[in-house]
């Protein structure tokens, strides 16, 4: 939808794409009203300058207007069409009607299944048996669930053996959700049976399934809504057929083939194959690249046993009614090819294959926090199964792909008891879905490691047109970009673990995402009301923060924002930024003006791409606002989204290339054309003095730090929320003046004065709290205050990347001049980083600046940390033994505070440290000033803290990539075995481990 030509689509079906346009880039109804000049062949004004540059301009408005903007409207992702549902039934005697449709059914429907708190629920199966032993004649059972009824117990296992019926997209909202199962699926036997010649057409039929013919068109199509996508799903078939035929050559051929492919049938498996129904296939074979997953995937090393029993699963299709029988055919698998650990990879960027059990199958959750730096262009894998066969090689370092997975362990359901409806899907709204989706997933690995863990949740999310599409468009190819992972338009600056949101897992497989615009909130009933439907709601989560949103002393006229006004809060902002570019160089290549507004690191980011995309720098001017500080300057250091001392240099490198920069300018207003909404001119006052600048422009692009757009504002106030100025007042459980209404991100403020107020927290962090309040998923030892460290990347002009992690930064903190703390830099090989320490010793911001394209997430494990606990970090750097910091936060010692169980062990050995801590500074030998040395905490209990480090090493060895020496190790006879062995004439007995 967002590729090129896609846009010359909508350029061509445009009026003002198919007139006829002269060598200065005006329409022919535009021609009279303006003189060429024959000096350079600038235009002169014929009667008002203002008028007149914008006749000369006219194309570029229609373009700006008629097809860019398009992009915002639900026109462009959804068409809504009339069709006609026909359906045959068996009148019998009876008159066609009501009346014979009734007589004709062939289903029963269940109203409600209760059982007692005590009983157990397994046992429901006989229940599920016993309905269709009432009805005999009936072959299909239906659940309707309506959308106000809670979730029961008993409901909940009995849908294990219904699926859910797809509804058809409408503009109905609110519809009974419909569960159906089939006879067959409870009575039927489920057998698997190997691939024979005579099975070759009924795998292609299976492949096929409901897709039409090559070159035929469709057949009625029974929704009122269809997709607007430009996706070829008969080539993603077609592909398909022409791997499964190589393969079930390859397998029928070679005796030793890599392959194993199944047909499934349901029947009686004591009789042959061809006496049972046909219900699916499934391709497998080894999958040997377990281990690569573990830098970006939560999994555990100790599954080292199951080596050479995984299996990855190339293409499972499956009949509809049978996929409440997934581990049943797993298990049947399992028998068939001793592999008991089955994955389906599947990648935005690769050729798909099917797989109608992934939703049975348990989604693997990238890591949180990395704990390596991610290079954008790391060593190719050229490993290749079979020659003949062209599947796709993935890189497991690199490409962004979803992991399936399925342990033939017992199905267990995770989901919430009320309705969320989340309106926005901002940073902090991906961060939620995703701790919502995998609430399963914790610590102790109980869930994962004795379930396969599915969820299903009951959230709808209200988005903008254009937004959830273009966050997982992955058709866009810069012309100007090689390397699209290094090109502003796919460029994230949160963490990884929001970037995974949307290329490591499709939040659209669980969440249902509703595009519009909320007109207003019904807060007695209980609904958002949209400009085509009603949304009901148990709950509602406003997470609309907004990175960026202009702000003026006349509200007003931001009601409607000018067509070549352009702010960047979303991918689909930057998609329209490069199209708005793109025909600005097009249309008018040398007399164009962009005007920039902002002074933060996204700034210079933009200044990058456009100065990258053939932007001439004399042709941008940067209006810098005045921005207040804390005392100190402190703000200015610890501010992760800005840099003072990197962007000075970056403001002298822009201006030594002819760019034009005016600092302490705060904007006031915009000149819009009477007839149209074109700025023509941008006008900014000075601070302190007040003095006004007007510039022309063509693009006026802002990056003004309002959190909240004025439709939401007004959206707040018109359903009498409580506000203050630009700010939502929230409690300290994020809960608004409404009890059902809850809100979280920058736009908001806690009611009550607290004593611990925080600026830049982390998404995921504020994600949890909110969640826990919810009651969704309740912490034991939870805490209002934070201390997840907020991670931030952007690109910079001259190919430089800047990492900062910071912690949050309480009040207090802010008040305390720099002087305060401590700061200590190192630069190598076109590396500078910076670390800061806090008036205690601990790590509080760390900065990167580097030409090495790579993500440096991992650096969250080393910011809020003491620096003597980072190998003497500080005296270290003092000894000048630290070349580079990124270097030093590498080297195998830093495996042990990554490692997932550290957090425990701090907390017991603080747990520890405390008693003797308060014993003692109640000495009576100690000083007047309380002063409590080294020695004093060494000399009490240090024999055992170091047991305690010995005990965890030898417990968690496995996981570490650099084995660690035990003391043991040492005394044995042998040197262990990755040592190198000395040289004997001896036969040297066998090492075990």
């Amino acid at each position: 939808m967002f590729t090129t030509d896609a846009l010359d689509d909508l350029d061509a079906m445009t009026i003002v794409g198919g007139l006829q346009r002269n060598d200065s880039g005006m329409s022919v109804a535009s021609v009279g009203k303006m003189k060429v000049s024959s000096i350079g062949g600038t235009i002169e004004d014929a009667h008002v300058s203002n008028d007149n540059k914008f006749y000369m301009r006219e194309v570029l408005y229609s373009k700006f207007k008629n097809i860019l903007e398009k992009l915002h409207s639900l026109d462009y992702y959804l068409r809504q069409e009339s069709n006609t549902i026909n359906f045959m039934y068996n009148a019998k005697s009876m008159p066609p009607g009501r009346k014979a449709i009734q007589d004709a059914s062939n289903a029963f429907l269940v109203k409600c299944v209760m059982a007692r708190q005590d009983f157990p629920l397994p046992r429901l199966f006989n229940a599920v048996v016993a309905m269709f032993c009432a009805y005999p004649d009936k072959d299909y059972g239906m659940m309707v669930i309506p959308k106000r009824a809670k979730a029961i117990r008993s409901h909940m296992e009995v849908l294990q053996y219904f699926i859910p019926v797809a509804m058809r997209p409408s503009d109905e909202t609110n519809l009974e959700e419909v569960f159906i199962t089939h006879r067959s699926t409870i009575f039927g036997e489920i057998s698997l049976y190997k691939l024979q010649k005579e099975d070759v057409s009924v795998v292609h039929s299976l492949s096929l399934g409901n897709t039409t013919e090559l070159g035929s068109p469709a057949e009625s199509d029974s929704s009122s809504v269809s997709y607007c996508s430009k996706v070829n799903l008969r080539a993603e078939v077609e592909n398909e057929l022409v791997v499964l035929d190589a393969i079930m050559k390859d397998v029928l051929e070679n005796e030793f083939s890599d392959f194993y492919v199944f047909t499934i049938r349901c029947g009686n498996s004591t009789k042959p194959a061809n006496e049972n129904t046909s219900v699916g296939f499934v391709v497998v074979r080894q999958f040997h690249d377990h281990s690569k997953l573990y830098d970006h995937y939560n999994l555990s090393r100790r599954e080292a046993h199951l080596d050479r029993l995984r299996a990855e699963i190339i293409s499972l299709r499956l009949h509809p009614l049978f996929i409440v029988s997934s581990g049943l055919i797993l298990r049947e698998l399992a028998k068939k090819t001793n592999f008991y650990d089955f994955y389906f990879i599947t990648s935005f960027s690769h050729r798909t294959f099917s797989n109608d059990l992934k939703k049975m199958m348990m989604v693997l959750e990238p890591r949180a926090i990395k704990k390596a730096p991610v290079f954008f262009e790391p060593h190719k894998n050229f490993k290749k199964a079979t020659p003949s066969v062209n599947l796709p090689t993935y890189n497991f370092s690199k490409d962004h792909l979803i992991i399936y997975r399925h342990r033939l362990f017992p199905v267990k359901w995770f989901t919430n008891n009320s309705r969320l409806v989340i309106i926005g899907f901002s940073s902090l709204a991906k961060a939620f879905l995703r701790k919502l989706i995998f609430q399963w997933n914790r610590k102790d690995q109980n869930n994962r490691s004795n379930f396969t863990c599915l969820s299903w949740v009951q959230v709808t999310v209200i988005c903008s047109p254009g937004i959830v599409e273009a966050e997982y468009d992955s058709l866009f190819q810069c012309p100007y970009c090689s390397n699209t992972r290094k090109c502003y338009l796919s460029f994230n600056n949160h963490s990884c673990y929001i970037r995974d949101c949307c290329v490591r897992m499709d939040l659209r497989f669980w969440v249902h995402f509703v595009p519009g615009v909320v007109e207003f909130i019904e807060r007695d009933k209980k609904f958002v009301k949209l400009q085509a439907c009603e949304i009901l709601y148990d709950t509602l989560i406003c997470l609309c923060s907004q990175d960026f949103t202009i702000r003026a002393p006349d509200e007003s006229s931001l009601k409607k924002l000018p067509c070549n006004f352009v702010e960047v809060n979303f991918r689909l902002n930057k998609f329209m930024l490069y199209y708005k570019v793109r025909a600005l160089l097009e249309e008018v290549p040398r007399t164009y003006l962009i005007v920039i507004y902002g002074n933060d690191l996204c700034t210079y980011e933009c200044i990058s791409f456009l100065i990258d995309h053939g932007v001439d720098h004399s042709r941008l001017v940067l209006v810098q606002p005045h921005r207040y500080t804390g005392y100190g300057e402190e703000d200015r250091l610890k501010n992760p989204f800005w840099d003072s001392n990197i962007q000075v240099i970056l403001d002298d490198l822009l201006s030594d290339n002819g760019m034009n920069i005016y600092n302490d300018f705060n904007f006031h207003h915009w000149v819009v054309h009477e007839s149209s909404d074109f700025i023509m001119d941008v006008v900014f006052q000075h601070f302190p003095s007040r003095r006004m600048m007007t510039f022309e422009c063509d693009l006026f692009i802002s990056f003004d730090e309002g959190k909240i757009s004025y439709q939401n504002k007004q959206l707040f106030i018109s359903s009498n929320l409580e506000m203050e100025g630009d700010r939502l007042l929230v409690g300290e459980n994020f809960q608004t003046s409404d009890p059902n209404i809850y809100a979280a991100g920058a736009f908001v403020k806690i009611r009550q004065e607290v004593n611990y107020q925080y600026r830049y927290t982390s998404e995921m962090e504020i994600a949890g709290k909110l969640l826990h309040h919810l009651g969704i998923s309740p912490k034991r030892d939870y805490e209002d205050r934070y201390s997840q460290p907020l991670h931030f990347q952007a690109m910079l002009p001259m190919n430089y990347f800047i990492t900062k992690v910071v912690m949050p930064r309480r009040y207090l903190n802010n008040q305390l001049p720099s002087s305060m703390s401590c700061s200590m830099t190192t630069y190598k090989n076109n590396i500078f980083c910076r670390v800061g320490l806090s008036m205690s010793m601990v790590v509080d911001e760390i900065v990167v600046v580097t030409k090495q394209s790579a993500h440096f997430d991992f650096l969250q494990h080393f910011v809020g940390k003491h620096e003597l606990l980072l190998n003497n970090l500080r005296s270290r750097y003092r000894a000048k033994t630290i070349d580079c910091f990124i270097t030093f936060f590498q080297e195998p010692w830093t495996e042990l505070i990554m490692h997932d169980k550290f957090e425990d062990l701090q907390a017991e050995n603080r747990d520890l440290l405390k008693p003797m801590a308060v014993s003692t500074l109640t000495r009576a030998n100690v000083g007047a000033f309380k002063d409590v040395t080294d020695m004093d905490f060494v000399t009490l209990n240090k024999r055992y803290l170091e047991h305690k480090l010995l005990s965890f090493l030898r417990e968690h060895r496995r996981d570490f990539r650099h084995r660690f020496a035990l003391p043991e190790d040492f005394f044995k006879s042998d040197l262990p075995m990755w040592l190198p062995k000395p040289e004997t004439t001896e036969k040297p007995e066998e090492d075990i481990e």
